[in-house]
This record gives C-alpha cells, sequence and structure tokens, in this order.
C-alpha cells in the first residue's frame, strides 16, 4: 500500500494544512482507512482460500504497477469514464500506449509478486482466526470511521477526486460503477401505452413546459411556507403559484427522479424500468431538451441532452454565465424556444441547487445576502447561524433564477407556457446530528423529506384551458406524484397510465 500513496497525497497535501490539527488528522485517517479496507478484504478472501488471498495480492500488486506507469506518464485519474474508456479500446489503440518504460513500474513489482508473495509460505490459522480477523478489521474501521466524522465533509467535497487516485480501489470499484452504469442504462424500459394529443397547436403558436428539479431544497426554509427570513424575494412579487409543501418519495436524488419522472410516483423503485416522462413526450412528437448540472436521472432518450459546462463552453463575452452555478441551464432559454421549429417544447433543468456540504460555492457573491456564512465543508464546525446563512444564501439565488425565468417567458409571444418547480429531497442542516441527505426513507426527518413545488403558468396557458392560480390549489399534495401527470395534462397528451387526479391542470369536477 505504501508503494502506490503518490496520487492520493497528490490530493490530500495541496488542500490540508499539516500545521493544523484537521490537516493532520485528515493525512492519518486516510492512510488508517485505506489499511483497515485492505485488511477487510484480505481477511475475508483468506477466509474462503489462503490461494485465493495470496492471488489477489499478487494481481494487485502488478495491475497497481501499470496503473501507477500510467497514472504518472498521462496524468490520467481511474474514475468511471476512464475504466470505460479503457474496456472500450481496440487492440490498435492500446499498442500505441505501449513502451519500455512500462517495464521500470512492472518488472519489480512482477518479481515482488512472485518472490514475496507466491513462494513465501503462510501459515493457515483456524477458519475462526480468519473470521475473527475480518470482524475485527470491521468493527476497527467503523470505529475510527465514526470517531473521525468531523472529516466525512472533506471526504465529500474531494472524495471523487480522491476515489480515483486510491489503488487498487480506484480501478476495482470504477470498474463496477462503469458496470453497473452500462446494466442500468441497456436495461430495457417498459413503454408506455401510446397517448392522443386533446386537440393540435394552433398555427402559429407553441405549447411549452419546463420542468424545475431543484436539489437538496428543503421546504421549511422557503419564505413562501413561514420561514423566518426572506429567502424569497424575487418570486414573492410573481404570478408563482405555491402549492402546500409535501414529503418527497425518497431522500437521495436518483431515487427521487425515478419517483417524479415516471408515471408510478411514490411506487417508482430506484431502477425503475418504466419510460420516463421525457422520453415518452419525444416518442410522441415533442421536442425534448434536458439541461442537467447534476445527474442521476434514469436513462431518458431526449432531442438533446446537454451538461452545464457545455451548455457556456462557446460563450466568450464578459457576460458569460459562470458554469459551476445553475445560471448556465437558464442561458438563452428564450432563443431556445423562439428557435425551435416544433409545436410542442419540453424543457427539463436539473439544477445543482442547494447541495451541501460546499453551500457558500452555490451562489454568486451578490446574493450571499445572510451573513456570516459556513465557508468550508467541514460543516459541523459551524455555528448553527454560519451553516443556516450559507444554505439559505442559495435559496436566494435559486429564487432570483426562478423570478428571471418567468419574467422571461412571459415575453416570449405566442407560446403556451407552464413551468413546474420542485425539490428532488430535502437537507439537514445539523438537527439531531445530522447533515446532508440521504437517510433511509423509514427514518428520514421531515428535513429531509418535505420540499416546495411551485406552479407558473402564462396567460395565454390559462386562457386556453380556464385555469386561474386558486384552481390549481390543492390543500395537501405529494409533489413527486404530481409530476408525470401534470405534464401530460399541461400538453393535453392522455394515454391509459395518465391519472387525472394526479394532474394539477385537471380541473376537479366541482370546479369544472
Amino acid at each position: 500500500m505504501a508503494a502506490f500513496q503518490g496520487p492520493v497525497l497528490g490530493v490530500i497535501l495541496p488542500a490540508v494544512d499539516l500545521a493544523t490539527f484537521d490537516g493532520k488528522l485528515l493525512l492519518i485517517s486516510t492512510q488508517i482507512l485505506q489499511f483497515l479496507v485492505m485488511c477487510i478484504v484480505l481477511f475475508l478472501l483468506s477466509i474462503f482460500s489462503i490461494r485465493l488471498m495470496k492471488g489477489f495480492m499478487a494481481l494487485n500488486l502488478v495491475v497497481n504497477a501499470a496503473a501507477l506507469y500510467y497514472m504518472h506518464s498521462y496524468a490520467v485519474v481511474l474514475d468511471r469514464t476512464m475504466i470505460g474508456n479503457i474496456l472500450n479500446t481496440d487492440q490498435n489503440e492500446a499498442s500505441q500506449l505501449w513502451h519500455p518504460s512500462v517495464l521500470i513500474y512492472l518488472v519489480p513489482a512482477i518479481v515482488a509478486a512472485i518472490l514475496l508473495l507466491w513462494f513465501v509460505p503462510i501459515r493457515k490459522p483456524r477458519i475462526f482466526a480468519r473470521l475473527a480477523g475480518f470482524v475485527v478489521s470491521l468493527g476497527l474501521l467503523l470505529t475510527w470511521a465514526f470517531s473521525t466524522a468531523t472529516t466525512w465533509f472533506w471526504y465529500d467535497l474531494h472524495g471523487e477526486n480522491m476515489g480515483s487516485r486510491v489503488l487498487p480501489w480506484s480501478y476495482i470499484v470504477n470498474a463496477a460503477r462503469y458496470a453497473n452504469q452500462q446494466a442500468l442504462s441497456n436495461r430495457e424500459q417498459v413503454l408506455l401505452p401510446d397517448g392522443e394529443f386533446d386537440a393540435p397547436v394552433p398555427a402559429g403558436q407553441k405549447d411549452v413546459v419546463i420542468l424545475v428539479i431543484g436539489e437538496a431544497a428543503r421546504a421549511d426554509h422557503f419564505a413562501h411556507y413561514g420561514y423566518g427570513k426572506d429567502t424569497n424575494p424575487y418570486t414573492k412579487d410573481t404570478d408563482i403559484a405555491v402549492l402546500p409543501m409535501g414529503e418527497s418519495c425518497a431522500t437521495y436524488t436518483i431515487a427521487a427522479l425515478a419517483c417524479m419522472l415516471t408515471h408510478e410516483g411514490n411506487a417508482a423503485s430506484a431502477r425503475t424500468v418504466h419510460e420516463p416522462i421525457q422520453s415518452y413526450l419525444t416518442r410522441h412528437g415533442v421536442h425534448t431538451e434536458f439541461r442537467s448540472n447534476n445527474f442521476g436521472e434514469p436513462p431518458i432518450k431526449v432531442d438533446n441532452y446537454i451538461k452545464a459546462y457545455d451548455l457556456v463552453a462557446d460563450c466568450n463575452g464578459a457576460d458569460c454565465p459562470d458554469p459551476k452555478l445553475d445560471e448556465s441551464l437558464f442561458w438563452k432559454l428564450p432563443e431556445l424556444i423562439q428557435s425551435t421549429e416544433a409545436d410542442r417544447l419540453f424543457i427539463t433543468l436539473h439544477q445543482t441547487g442547494s447541495h451541501g456540504p460546499a453551500y457558500y460555492s452555490k451562489y454568486s457573491p451578490e446574493f450571499g445576502v445572510f451573513q456570516p456564512v459556513c465557508d468550508t465543508v467541514q460543516i459541523a464546525k459551524c455555528s448553527e447561524e454560519e451553516l443556516h446563512n450559507a444554505y439559505d444564501n442559495t435559496l436566494v439565488y435559486n429564487d432570483y433564477l426562478l423570478s428571471e425565468l418567468v419574467k422571461e417567458l412571459a415575453d416570449i409571444p405566442d407560446t403556451r407556457t407552464a413551468m413546474i418547480f420542485v425539490g428532488d429531497h430535502g437537507q439537514s442542516l445539523g438537527e439531531n446530528g445530522l447533515y446532508l441527505h440521504g437517510a433511509p426513507i423509514s427514518v428520514a426527518p421531515p428535513e429531509q423529506r418535505l420540499i416546495p413545488f411551485y406552479v407558473w403558468m402564462s396567460d395565454s396557458f390559462k386562457a386556453s384551458r380556464g385555469l386561474d392560480n386558486d384552481m390549481i390549489m390543492r390543500d395537501k399534495i405529494n409533489p413527486h406524484e404530481l409530476v408525470f401527470h401534470s405534464i401530460l395534462g399541461a400538453f393535453g397528451l392522455t394515454m391509459d397510465a395518465y391519472l387525472p387526479e394526479r394532474d394539477l391542470f385537471n380541473l376537479p369536477k366541482d370546479a369544472s
């Protein structure tokens, strides 16, 4: 393990101050965790076979050496994307990466594997001793991890960068992640029944629906829902309909998106095989755009899928949006709507929103209205006021983006437009010692589940359906169950799986 610490230290040393206790703790903790994980794996393998354990060690030693050579020579990182590149490289491309200098790394590793691992005899203790070694190692890992819980937030911020450099786990774990991604992407989806539009779009008009998915948006910090600080200073003067807060169906993004984007709603699993709303509308001739500053959506088929960085890659002016911020998702949306030839257009904007722990990095400086703020990823060390201020500033920034979107949509002529904003899940900010999100749904606190839900309708959309804001209101909602069916309703598209009671734009009988 000691021979392959270079890439890991290359991440840690520039990012921490070793003169501080926290810096020393992070450096030591990283080594201890790696050691204990290796112990756990080797003890587990030894339970089945000493030969299997030795073979695993020998193979990893050689592969680690090859990996270290390419990491040093080409500055590659062994993340999921790189593993995909490796597995999909043909023989001709692979041969071009060969150079005799790789032997400087490989030969010592191969010799060590043969002499030190294969020919050195190892006594075979009883299986109970091997099992005890596994249990003790696992116990020590858990004890150390929880006793150094203050380091978790640093790992959360730097984990992806570090995880692609920890040998051998970088290529083992990311190979498994790549295989899982391929399995999910290639899963055969269950197509929904074909549907029919109630009526054609009038000549010269367009029907436009925009879904904005907010990240880690806990409703009880929204002024619209009675929060004591004005986190909604921009949308409070707009014609947005604020529906009651409701519970998300999950506390993490992948499962939450499966719920809201499929007809199943709360019954959907994270690995749903049912056709999501984007794919369904694409199949029915609606022009579909998916702009993402996040991840986790089920496999979708859209006319254009684009990440935030790519949206602004060609922008060179002084007014170019910051690709790290959600403003990039909203860039030139009116131009997109007006230039699209299709008469029906569905746009999904998947935000990075209020994802922690680096809340201070999720908004531009002018929106830091609440001070002082927590400006570190070690949020457990911040005061409650600092942490809440940083989080609340992300909501103010998003409120501004939504208000600007509404203004721009209202100014686009000849469009009947509906916009839906919904959170994917909430966020814990230290309540009962919990931070971030992802708690099991059976014990998840309300901070991680209660989410906001807004709807905005253009005047022409309201007129075409005989609606106003009061008519779409409900006393109580399950937000994720409304998304799929309300989008269908906004386009006037019905089919067998459509549930009118979950369509906000379908008037109750006593209101019709």
